[in-house]
């Protein structure tokens, strides 16, 4: 019975808590806790007087970091670690608990606006890779650092004994806050991002390298006293260092050198060591010149950081697309190419029927002529087999003149078309010759499609232009309308018109009566690879190379009408002298 009633409870306790997942919260709770009650003991050695706000909170930097870094997913982790750390380094100094917990929850709420503000307006996976980015983690750390900066001053002036302005206490509080957040929240977000991205070996050993030997830099330059120092100022020794990291490697080993240099200048100001802990200086003078270089080397850092990666991104986005433009043009290519030799076959299957008959007749000549010489060579040669041989050659001589015509027609059409393709020479043609010639090229690749296709051109249309560009866009069309328009072999007709557009240009109207395109189809039909029949070999180039030839080389405008079930229409306007010359080659072009 115990049994019976354990095994539900179990059941319904396995499907409503995820064990795995409350481990990994309670763990990351623990370790931001951890890690910011370091950082705020830090932080509470040096407050400043008689305000008792601490001068630096790179904590802060902790928490914000963290929940921008991790997402949504850590914000009640991140909350409950930042107000546990709180309260418990302010109960070991001199606060009481009613201002420690306020003052958690002050410091939470500054991390998750600033966190939120991130989100909202750059969205996840948040990184200091565009400047644009440390420009919205500077105001997102601005604005939530002045959000709590309001309760903190108010919760100081509530539970500490200062005589201090609130407005006094804010401007500490902000500083102090803000700091620490542009410090430290670099660092946790590009780690995180590191950890996706992760750099390569050599970049990985030249960034640990070069921070190391930044951080020897900042300890000689921060630690020790020097004439020089004291004229040029430590962050000024440090700007090579972090303009080759900036420059190499990616933004977190920056971000890793700001940090350190950063915490370098914490240390020595609040223990009195080497230049910001001159005696010679009040505290007030030495907590400035701290702020002050703790905001150029972050913002410094970040902001060289973020320039170099945005050259790196652009050049790498450079090389891909010029990658994507030279596998393109090959495929490109390769469809005229494979288009040339469609034609190739189509002309060659055409030929072999008057070349076959030709061969046919004139064996069947020879044979006549051999029976005809035998009869002469006997003496048996009548009246009436001298008529018949003569009428049988003038059929066969007809009928030889007749095919051998059709062939040299197909022979020069496809010379001419073939020419025109396999090269961008320019010359001046007739509209409807050059359309006629195309027709009769692709015609034998027709064979299986009951489509017919008609022809509407005036004969006193001319252009000077490039008829191979022409050839191959009437092709892939007529091609892509049989393919598309009229699947399977359907009935339809194809039609193509044209008529001058006043003195200089042409309408070319190409349309069919076949199943037409959708709407959702008709904004892509353009686009290089896009088609709705890949599954049987098509490329989804075809009419992407009509654009580009019309739009381009041929100097002119396309546009596609269609509608499902009635057919589609594609309108073309070319220039009756296409674009590259100030003048037409050879002879002008009459207008009239």
């Amino acid at each position: 019975m115990l049994q019976t009633l354990r095994r539900p409870f179990q059941r319904e306790l396995s499907a409503g808590i995820d064990l795995a997942q409350w481990g990994g919260s309670i763990g990351l709770a623990i370790a931001i806790g951890i890690v910011y009650f370091v950082a705020a003991r830090l932080s509470l050695a040096l407050l400043t007087k008689p305000e008792g706000v601490a001068v630096f909170w790179p904590a802060a930097g902790v928490s914000a970091g963290a929940l921008i870094a991790l997402g949504d997913r850590a914000r009640w982790p991140v909350i409950a670690g930042t107000v546990a750390a709180t309260v418990i380094a302010n109960l070991l100094g001199d606060r009481n608990l009613s201002g420690a917990i306020l003052f958690g929850l002050c410091n939470a709420g500054e991390a998750v606006l600033s966190a939120s503000l991130i989100g909202h307006f750059f969205g996840p996976d948040f990184r200091l890779n565009k400047l644009r980015n440390v420009a919205g983690l500077v105001a997102a750390a601005a604005a939530g650092t002045a959000v709590s900066g309001v309760g903190g001053a108010i919760t100081f002036k509530l539970f500490q004994s200062t005589t201090a302005p609130i407005a006094t206490i804010w401007q500490h509080w902000f500083a102090s806050d803000g700091l620490g957040i542009i410090t430290v929240a670099p660092l946790l977000i590009e780690l995180a991002a590191a950890f996706r991205n992760r750099p390569s070996p050599s970049e990985f050993a030249e960034g640990v390298l070069t921070v190391a030997v930044l951080a020897l830099v900042s300890a000689v330059a921060i630690f020790l006293r020097s004439e020089l120092l004291a004229n040029v100022g430590p962050v000024a020794v440090l700007f090579a260092p972090l303009l080759w990291l900036s420059a190499r490697c990616q933004p977190v080993f920056a971000a890793a050198a700001a940090f350190i240099v950063s915490l370098s200048i914490v240390w020595t100001t609040t223990f009195g060591i080497g230049y910001f802990g001159n005696p010679g200086l009040s505290i007030g003078e030495r907590v400035t010149a701290a702020q002050v270089s703790i905001l150029l080397v972050a913002i410094g850092a970040s902001v060289l950081a973020a320039a170099f990666a945005e050259i790196r991104d652009k050049r790498r986005s450079a090389e891909a697309a010029l990658r994507a433009s030279e596998t393109q043009r090959y495929l490109i290519e390769t469809e005229r190419l494979a288009a040339l030799g469609r034609l190739v076959a189509g002309v060659a299957h055409e030929l072999n029927s008057p070349v076959g008959i030709s061969l046919t007749v004139a064996s069947t000549l020879a044979q006549r002529c051999k029976k005809f010489a035998g009869q002469i060579a006997t003496g048996t040669v009548r009246r009436s087999a001298l008529a018949d041989f003569t009428d049988g050659c003038e059929d066969a001589a007809s009928q030889l003149v007749a095919n051998l015509q059709r062939a040299g027609e197909l022979i020069q059409s496809f010379k001419q078309v073939a020419v025109d393709r396999s090269g961008a020479e320019r010359r001046r043609f007739e509209l409807r010759l050059a359309t006629e010639q195309i027709v009769a090229s692709v015609r034998p690749g027709l064979r299986k499609s009951r489509a017919s296709l008609a022809l509407d051109i005036p004969f006193d249309i001319a252009l000077d232009s490039y008829p191979g560009a022409y050839g191959q866009v009437l092709t892939n069309l007529i091609f892509n309308a049989v393919t598309h328009g009229f699947a399977d072999g359907a009935d339809g007709h194809v039609l193509i018109k044209a008529h001058r557009l006043g003195m200089d240009q042409v309408e070319l109207i190409f349309s069919d009566d076949g199943c037409g395109i959708p709407e959702d189809v008709q904004r892509h039909v353009f686009d290089p690879f896009f088609t709705t029949r890949r599954a049987g070999g098509n490329t989804g180039l075809g009419l992407y190379i009509v654009h580009n030839l019309v739009t381009e080389q041929l100097g002119g405008r396309i546009t596609l009408d269609s509608e499902p079930g009635k057919g589609t229409t594609i309108s073309m306007t070319l220039p009756l002298l296409a674009p590259g010359y100030a003048e037409p080659v050879g002879k002008a072009v009459r207008k009239i």
